[in-house]
């Protein structure tokens, strides 16, 4: 029964003309981004160069307090600004980017720490599973003998296959940029880099139970790609922060307490290849948790909810 499922559920994904342009779309994206980390000179558009910002980092490093140092970049920038200003600069658009001697797993990093993963994922889950109800796929569940729970768990399963096929994707694009931009590819394939991989894919298949969670609440794909880009974009930031103040301050917690870092979202940005193990933990729960609470929001709604 479970194989029946699988290969019913995956044919229809191999069917999706969705499922092939997200994954070259992808490739585009990846390869725009990682362009500008490394062929554009950002110091070079400000009129500095390679020589210039090795000075200025010596020059804050010598400097005997924070002031000292703050006014050493704010003066920097100012005579940058001036001389842009009068002509007396060139500047230079590309060249060596901020990511140029990098390897290519800190540009993996980068590019998954961007969340447009998160964006690509919103839109297949949204259309995989907005489609069962769009289309009346859901009158499958009677070839299954009742079983929905069997057949949902199937699409769920075949979910987290896509978002680890996007999360290879990501990294198959940013080997290929680097080896035709950056200075030289250093896979960098150590045990922080499996760990970072791992857990960023546990954060995406959280992601993508969120959004197929809303998906099924409404049987509408536009209602979980929209939260899907809401999410992404990080434009519920500034509702979060609000919250996190007014909480911080009823209940007198730390000055560094924020809501943020507990979703999936804000994980997904600010895990780093060798954050420490406190960071990691809390990415794990987070996937977990948000996972798993809509991965069985949505088992509950699809086995009470009559067929259509």
């Amino acid at each position: 029964m479970f194989a029946q499922a699988f290969k019913s559920e995956a044919y229809r994904i191999s069917r999706m003309k969705s499922t092939y342009v997200l994954i070259a779309v992808l490739g585009a994206i990846v390869l725009i981004v990682n362009f500008l980390y490394l062929r554009v000179d950002m110091y070079g558009l400000m009129g500095f160069s390679k020589e210039d910002v090795e000075e200025l980092q010596q020059m804050g490093t010598a400097a005997e307090s924070y002031e000292d140092s703050f006014m050493t970049g704010f003066q920097a920038g100012l005579e940058s600004s001036e001389n842009i200003a009068e002509g007396d600069t060139t500047i230079h658009v590309l060249g060596e980017g901020i990511l140029y001697e990098e390897s290519v797993a800190t540009l993996y990093m980068m590019d998954v720490g961007s969340m447009y993963e998160l964006l690509l994922i919103s839109i297949f889950v949204g259309l995989f599973i907005g489609s069962v109800y769009s289309t009346g796929l859901d009158k499958n569940l009677n070839n299954f003998a009742g079983r929905r729970s069997l057949l949902f768990s199937v699409r769920m399963l075949l979910i987290a296959i896509y978002c680890l096929i996007i999360h290879i994707f990501t990294w198959i694009y940013c080997l290929i940029t680097t080896a035709m931009m950056a200075k030289s590819v250093r896979l960098e394939f150590d045990k922080a880099f499996v760990l970072y991989f791992f857990v960023t894919w546990l954060l995406c298949v959280a992601f993508g139970c969120i959004v197929a969670c809303m998906a099924h609440m409404t049987r509408s794909k536009a209602a979980g790609i929209t939260l899907g880009i809401i999410l992404s974009a990080g434009l519920l930031s500034t509702l979060v922060s609000v919250a996190s103040l007014m909480i911080q301050k009823r209940f007198d917690l730390a000055a560094d307490f924020n809501l943020g870092n507990y979703t999936v979202t804000h994980n997904v940005a600010a895990l780093g290849l060798y954050s420490d193990g406190h960071f990691t933990v809390r990415a794990i729960v987070c996937a977990l948790v948000y996972g798993g609470l809509s991965y069985l929001s949505s088992l509950i709604i699809v086995r009470k909810r009559d067929i259509a």
